[in-house]
C-alpha cells in the first residue's frame, strides 16, 4: 500500500502562489499513469449503456472517452519529452508501475469504442496490433522488475489488486480481437488464434493471481484504510473474462476447427460470471465499511450514511478521491457489459434483469468519481493542496 502522505501528489506537488506555468509543469511531471483508468472506466460504462439502449449516455461518454484518451496521450508525450527520468522512475516504482497497464486496457477500450460506435475498423486495427506487440514486452518487463532483485520479500507483500490488471490486459486484447475478426474476414484465423490464446492465458492466470491477492487481503486483520479501489479488480478481472468469452464463444460455432470448443468456452464463461457475481457483496460491504469509518472520529455525517461512495466526490476532510479510485468504477461497468452479453446467449436470458439496475449504480459511482477527479484537477490548477488524507491507492 502507499501511505497517505501521497495524496497531495496525485497530480503533482503544488506551492501556494506559484505561477500557473509552474503548477502545470509540476502536475505533468508527476502525472500518475493510473489516470488511464479514467479512460477505461468511462469507456466501458459507455459500452454498457449502449447495450442498455440508452444512447444519450452511451454516445456522450464515448466522445468523452476518446477525447480524454487523446489528451492523456498528449500529456504523457510532453512528460516523456520533458521529464524522461520521471517516466522511467514510474516504470521502476513498485507502487506506480502497475498503473502503466491501464494504458494498454484504455487503448483497447478506445479501439472497441471506435469500432462499435464509429465503425473505424482500421484505426481500431492499428491500436489492437500495436498493443498485441507492446503488451508482452511490458508484462515481461514488469514481472522482471517485480520479482528479480527484490530480496526475500514475501510474494503476498508484492502483489495486490492492481496485479490483476495483467488479466484485464489480456482479456481486453481478446475482446477487441474478437470484434475485429468479423470486420477483417481475410485474417480471421490468425486473429481468432491470437485472441483465444490471450483469453485462455488470462483465464488460467486469474485463478493463480487471485489466490495470492485473496491471501494478502485476508492475512491478519484487515483495516478500513487497507481497502482500496484496485481490489475491485478481483471482480473486474472475472467480469472482463466473461465479456471475452461471450465475444469469442458464439463466434467459434461457425468456424471450422473451433466449433467443438464453443460449448466449452460458453460453459467456462458462465463460471467466470458466477465468480464475479460472488465477489460483489463482499466488495460492497468493504467499501461501505471503509467510507463509514476512515478519518471519521465522531458521528458519521448523514450524507455519507445515505451514499457512502459520495466521499469520492464531495466533502473536505472526508474527500477520498485518488486516481486509482477508477479501479473501482471499471469493474462495475464491466460487470454490466458482461452480464448483458451473457444474457444475449439464450440459455442465460434471465440474467438481463441484473444490469438493468446495476448499470445505473455503476453510472452513479462513475459520476461521483468524476466529480472527485475534477475537484482534484481544479485544486492543482489553483495551486492548492489536497485536503484529503486517505488516498484511494494501493
Amino acid at each position: 500500500m502507499t501511505n497517505s502522505s501521497e495524496t497531495d501528489d496525485q497530480l503533482g506537488p503544488t506551492e501556494d502562489g506559484a505561477p500557473f506555468a509552474v503548477r502545470i509543469g509540476n502536475a505533468v511531471e508527476t502525472l500518475d499513469p493510473a489516470y488511464f483508468g479514467f479512460v477505461m472506466s468511462t469507456g466501458i460504462v459507455s459500452i454498457a449503456f449502449r447495450e442498455l439502449d440508452v444512447a444519450a449516455v452511451a454516445q456522450s461518454l464515448a466522445t468523452l472517452t476518446i477525447g480524454c484518451y487523446g489528451l492523456l496521450l498528449t500529456l504523457f508525450a510532453v512528460r516523456l519529452a520533458a521529464f524522461p527520468d520521471r517516466m522511467l522512475a514510474d516504470l521502476r516504482h513498485r507502487e506506480r508501475h502497475w498503473g502503466t497497464l491501464t494504458f494498454v486496457v484504455a487503448t483497447n477500450t478506445v479501439g472497441t469504442q471506435l469500432l462499435v460506435f464509429f465503425d473505424a475498423v482500421w484505426v481500431a486495427t492499428v491500436l489492437w496490433g500495436t498493443m498485441i506487440v507492446a503488451t508482452p514486452l511490458l508484462l515481461y518487463y514488469l514481472f522482471a522488475t517485480e520479482f528479480i532483485g527484490t530480496g526475500k520479500t514475501d510474494v503476498s507483500e508484492r502483489i495486490d489488486g492492481a496485479f490483476l490488471l495483467v488479466i484485464v490486459c489480456m482479456q481486453s486484447l481478446a475482446i477487441l480481437g474478437g470484434l475485429l475478426a468479423d470486420a477483417l474476414s481475410a485474417n480471421v484465423d490468425a486473429i481468432v488464434l491470437l485472441s483465444m490464446s490471450y483469453f485462455g492465458s488470462g483465464y488460467v492466470l486469474y485463478f493463480i493471481i487471485v489466490t495470492v491477492v485473496t491471501y494478502r487481503l485476508l492475512e491478519g486483520a484487515v483495516r478500513p484504510d487497507d481497502w482500496t479501489g484496485p481490489y475491485w479488480i478481483t471482480m473486474g478481472a472475472a467480469a472482463i473474462t466473461t465479456l471475452a468469452g461471450t465475444t469469442l464463444g458464439p463466434m467459434l460455432e461457425s468456424m471450422v476447427g473451433w466449433a467443438q470448443y464453443a460449448p466449452v468456452i460458453v460453459g467456462v464463461t458462465f463460471l467466470a460470471w458466477a465468480i464475479a457475481s460472488w465477489w460483489i457483496p463482499l466488495l460492497l460491504i468493504l467499501d461501505v465499511w471503509k467510507f463509514l469509518t476512515v478519518d471519521i472520529d465522531t458521528r458519521v455525517p448523514t450524507w455519507v450514511i445515505v451514499v457512502p461512495w459520495s466521499r469520492l466526490g464531495f466533502g473536505r476532510q472526508l474527500h477520498t478521491y485518488a486516481p486509482t479510485a477508477w479501479g473501482r468504477v471499471f469493474p462495475m461497468g464491466m460487470y454490466t457489459a458482461c452480464t448483458l452479453n451473457l444474457a444475449g446467449i439464450s440459455t442465460f436470458g434471465l440474467l438481463s434483469v441484473v444490469p438493468a439496475y446495476w448499470g445505473w449504480f455503476a453510472l452513479g459511482v462513475w459520476t461521483l468519481t468524476f466529480v472527485g477527479m475534477v475537484r482534484t484537477v481544479v485544486r492543482v490548477l489553483r495551486g492548492e493542496r489536497s485536503s484529503s488524507t486517505t488516498p484511494e491507492s494501493a
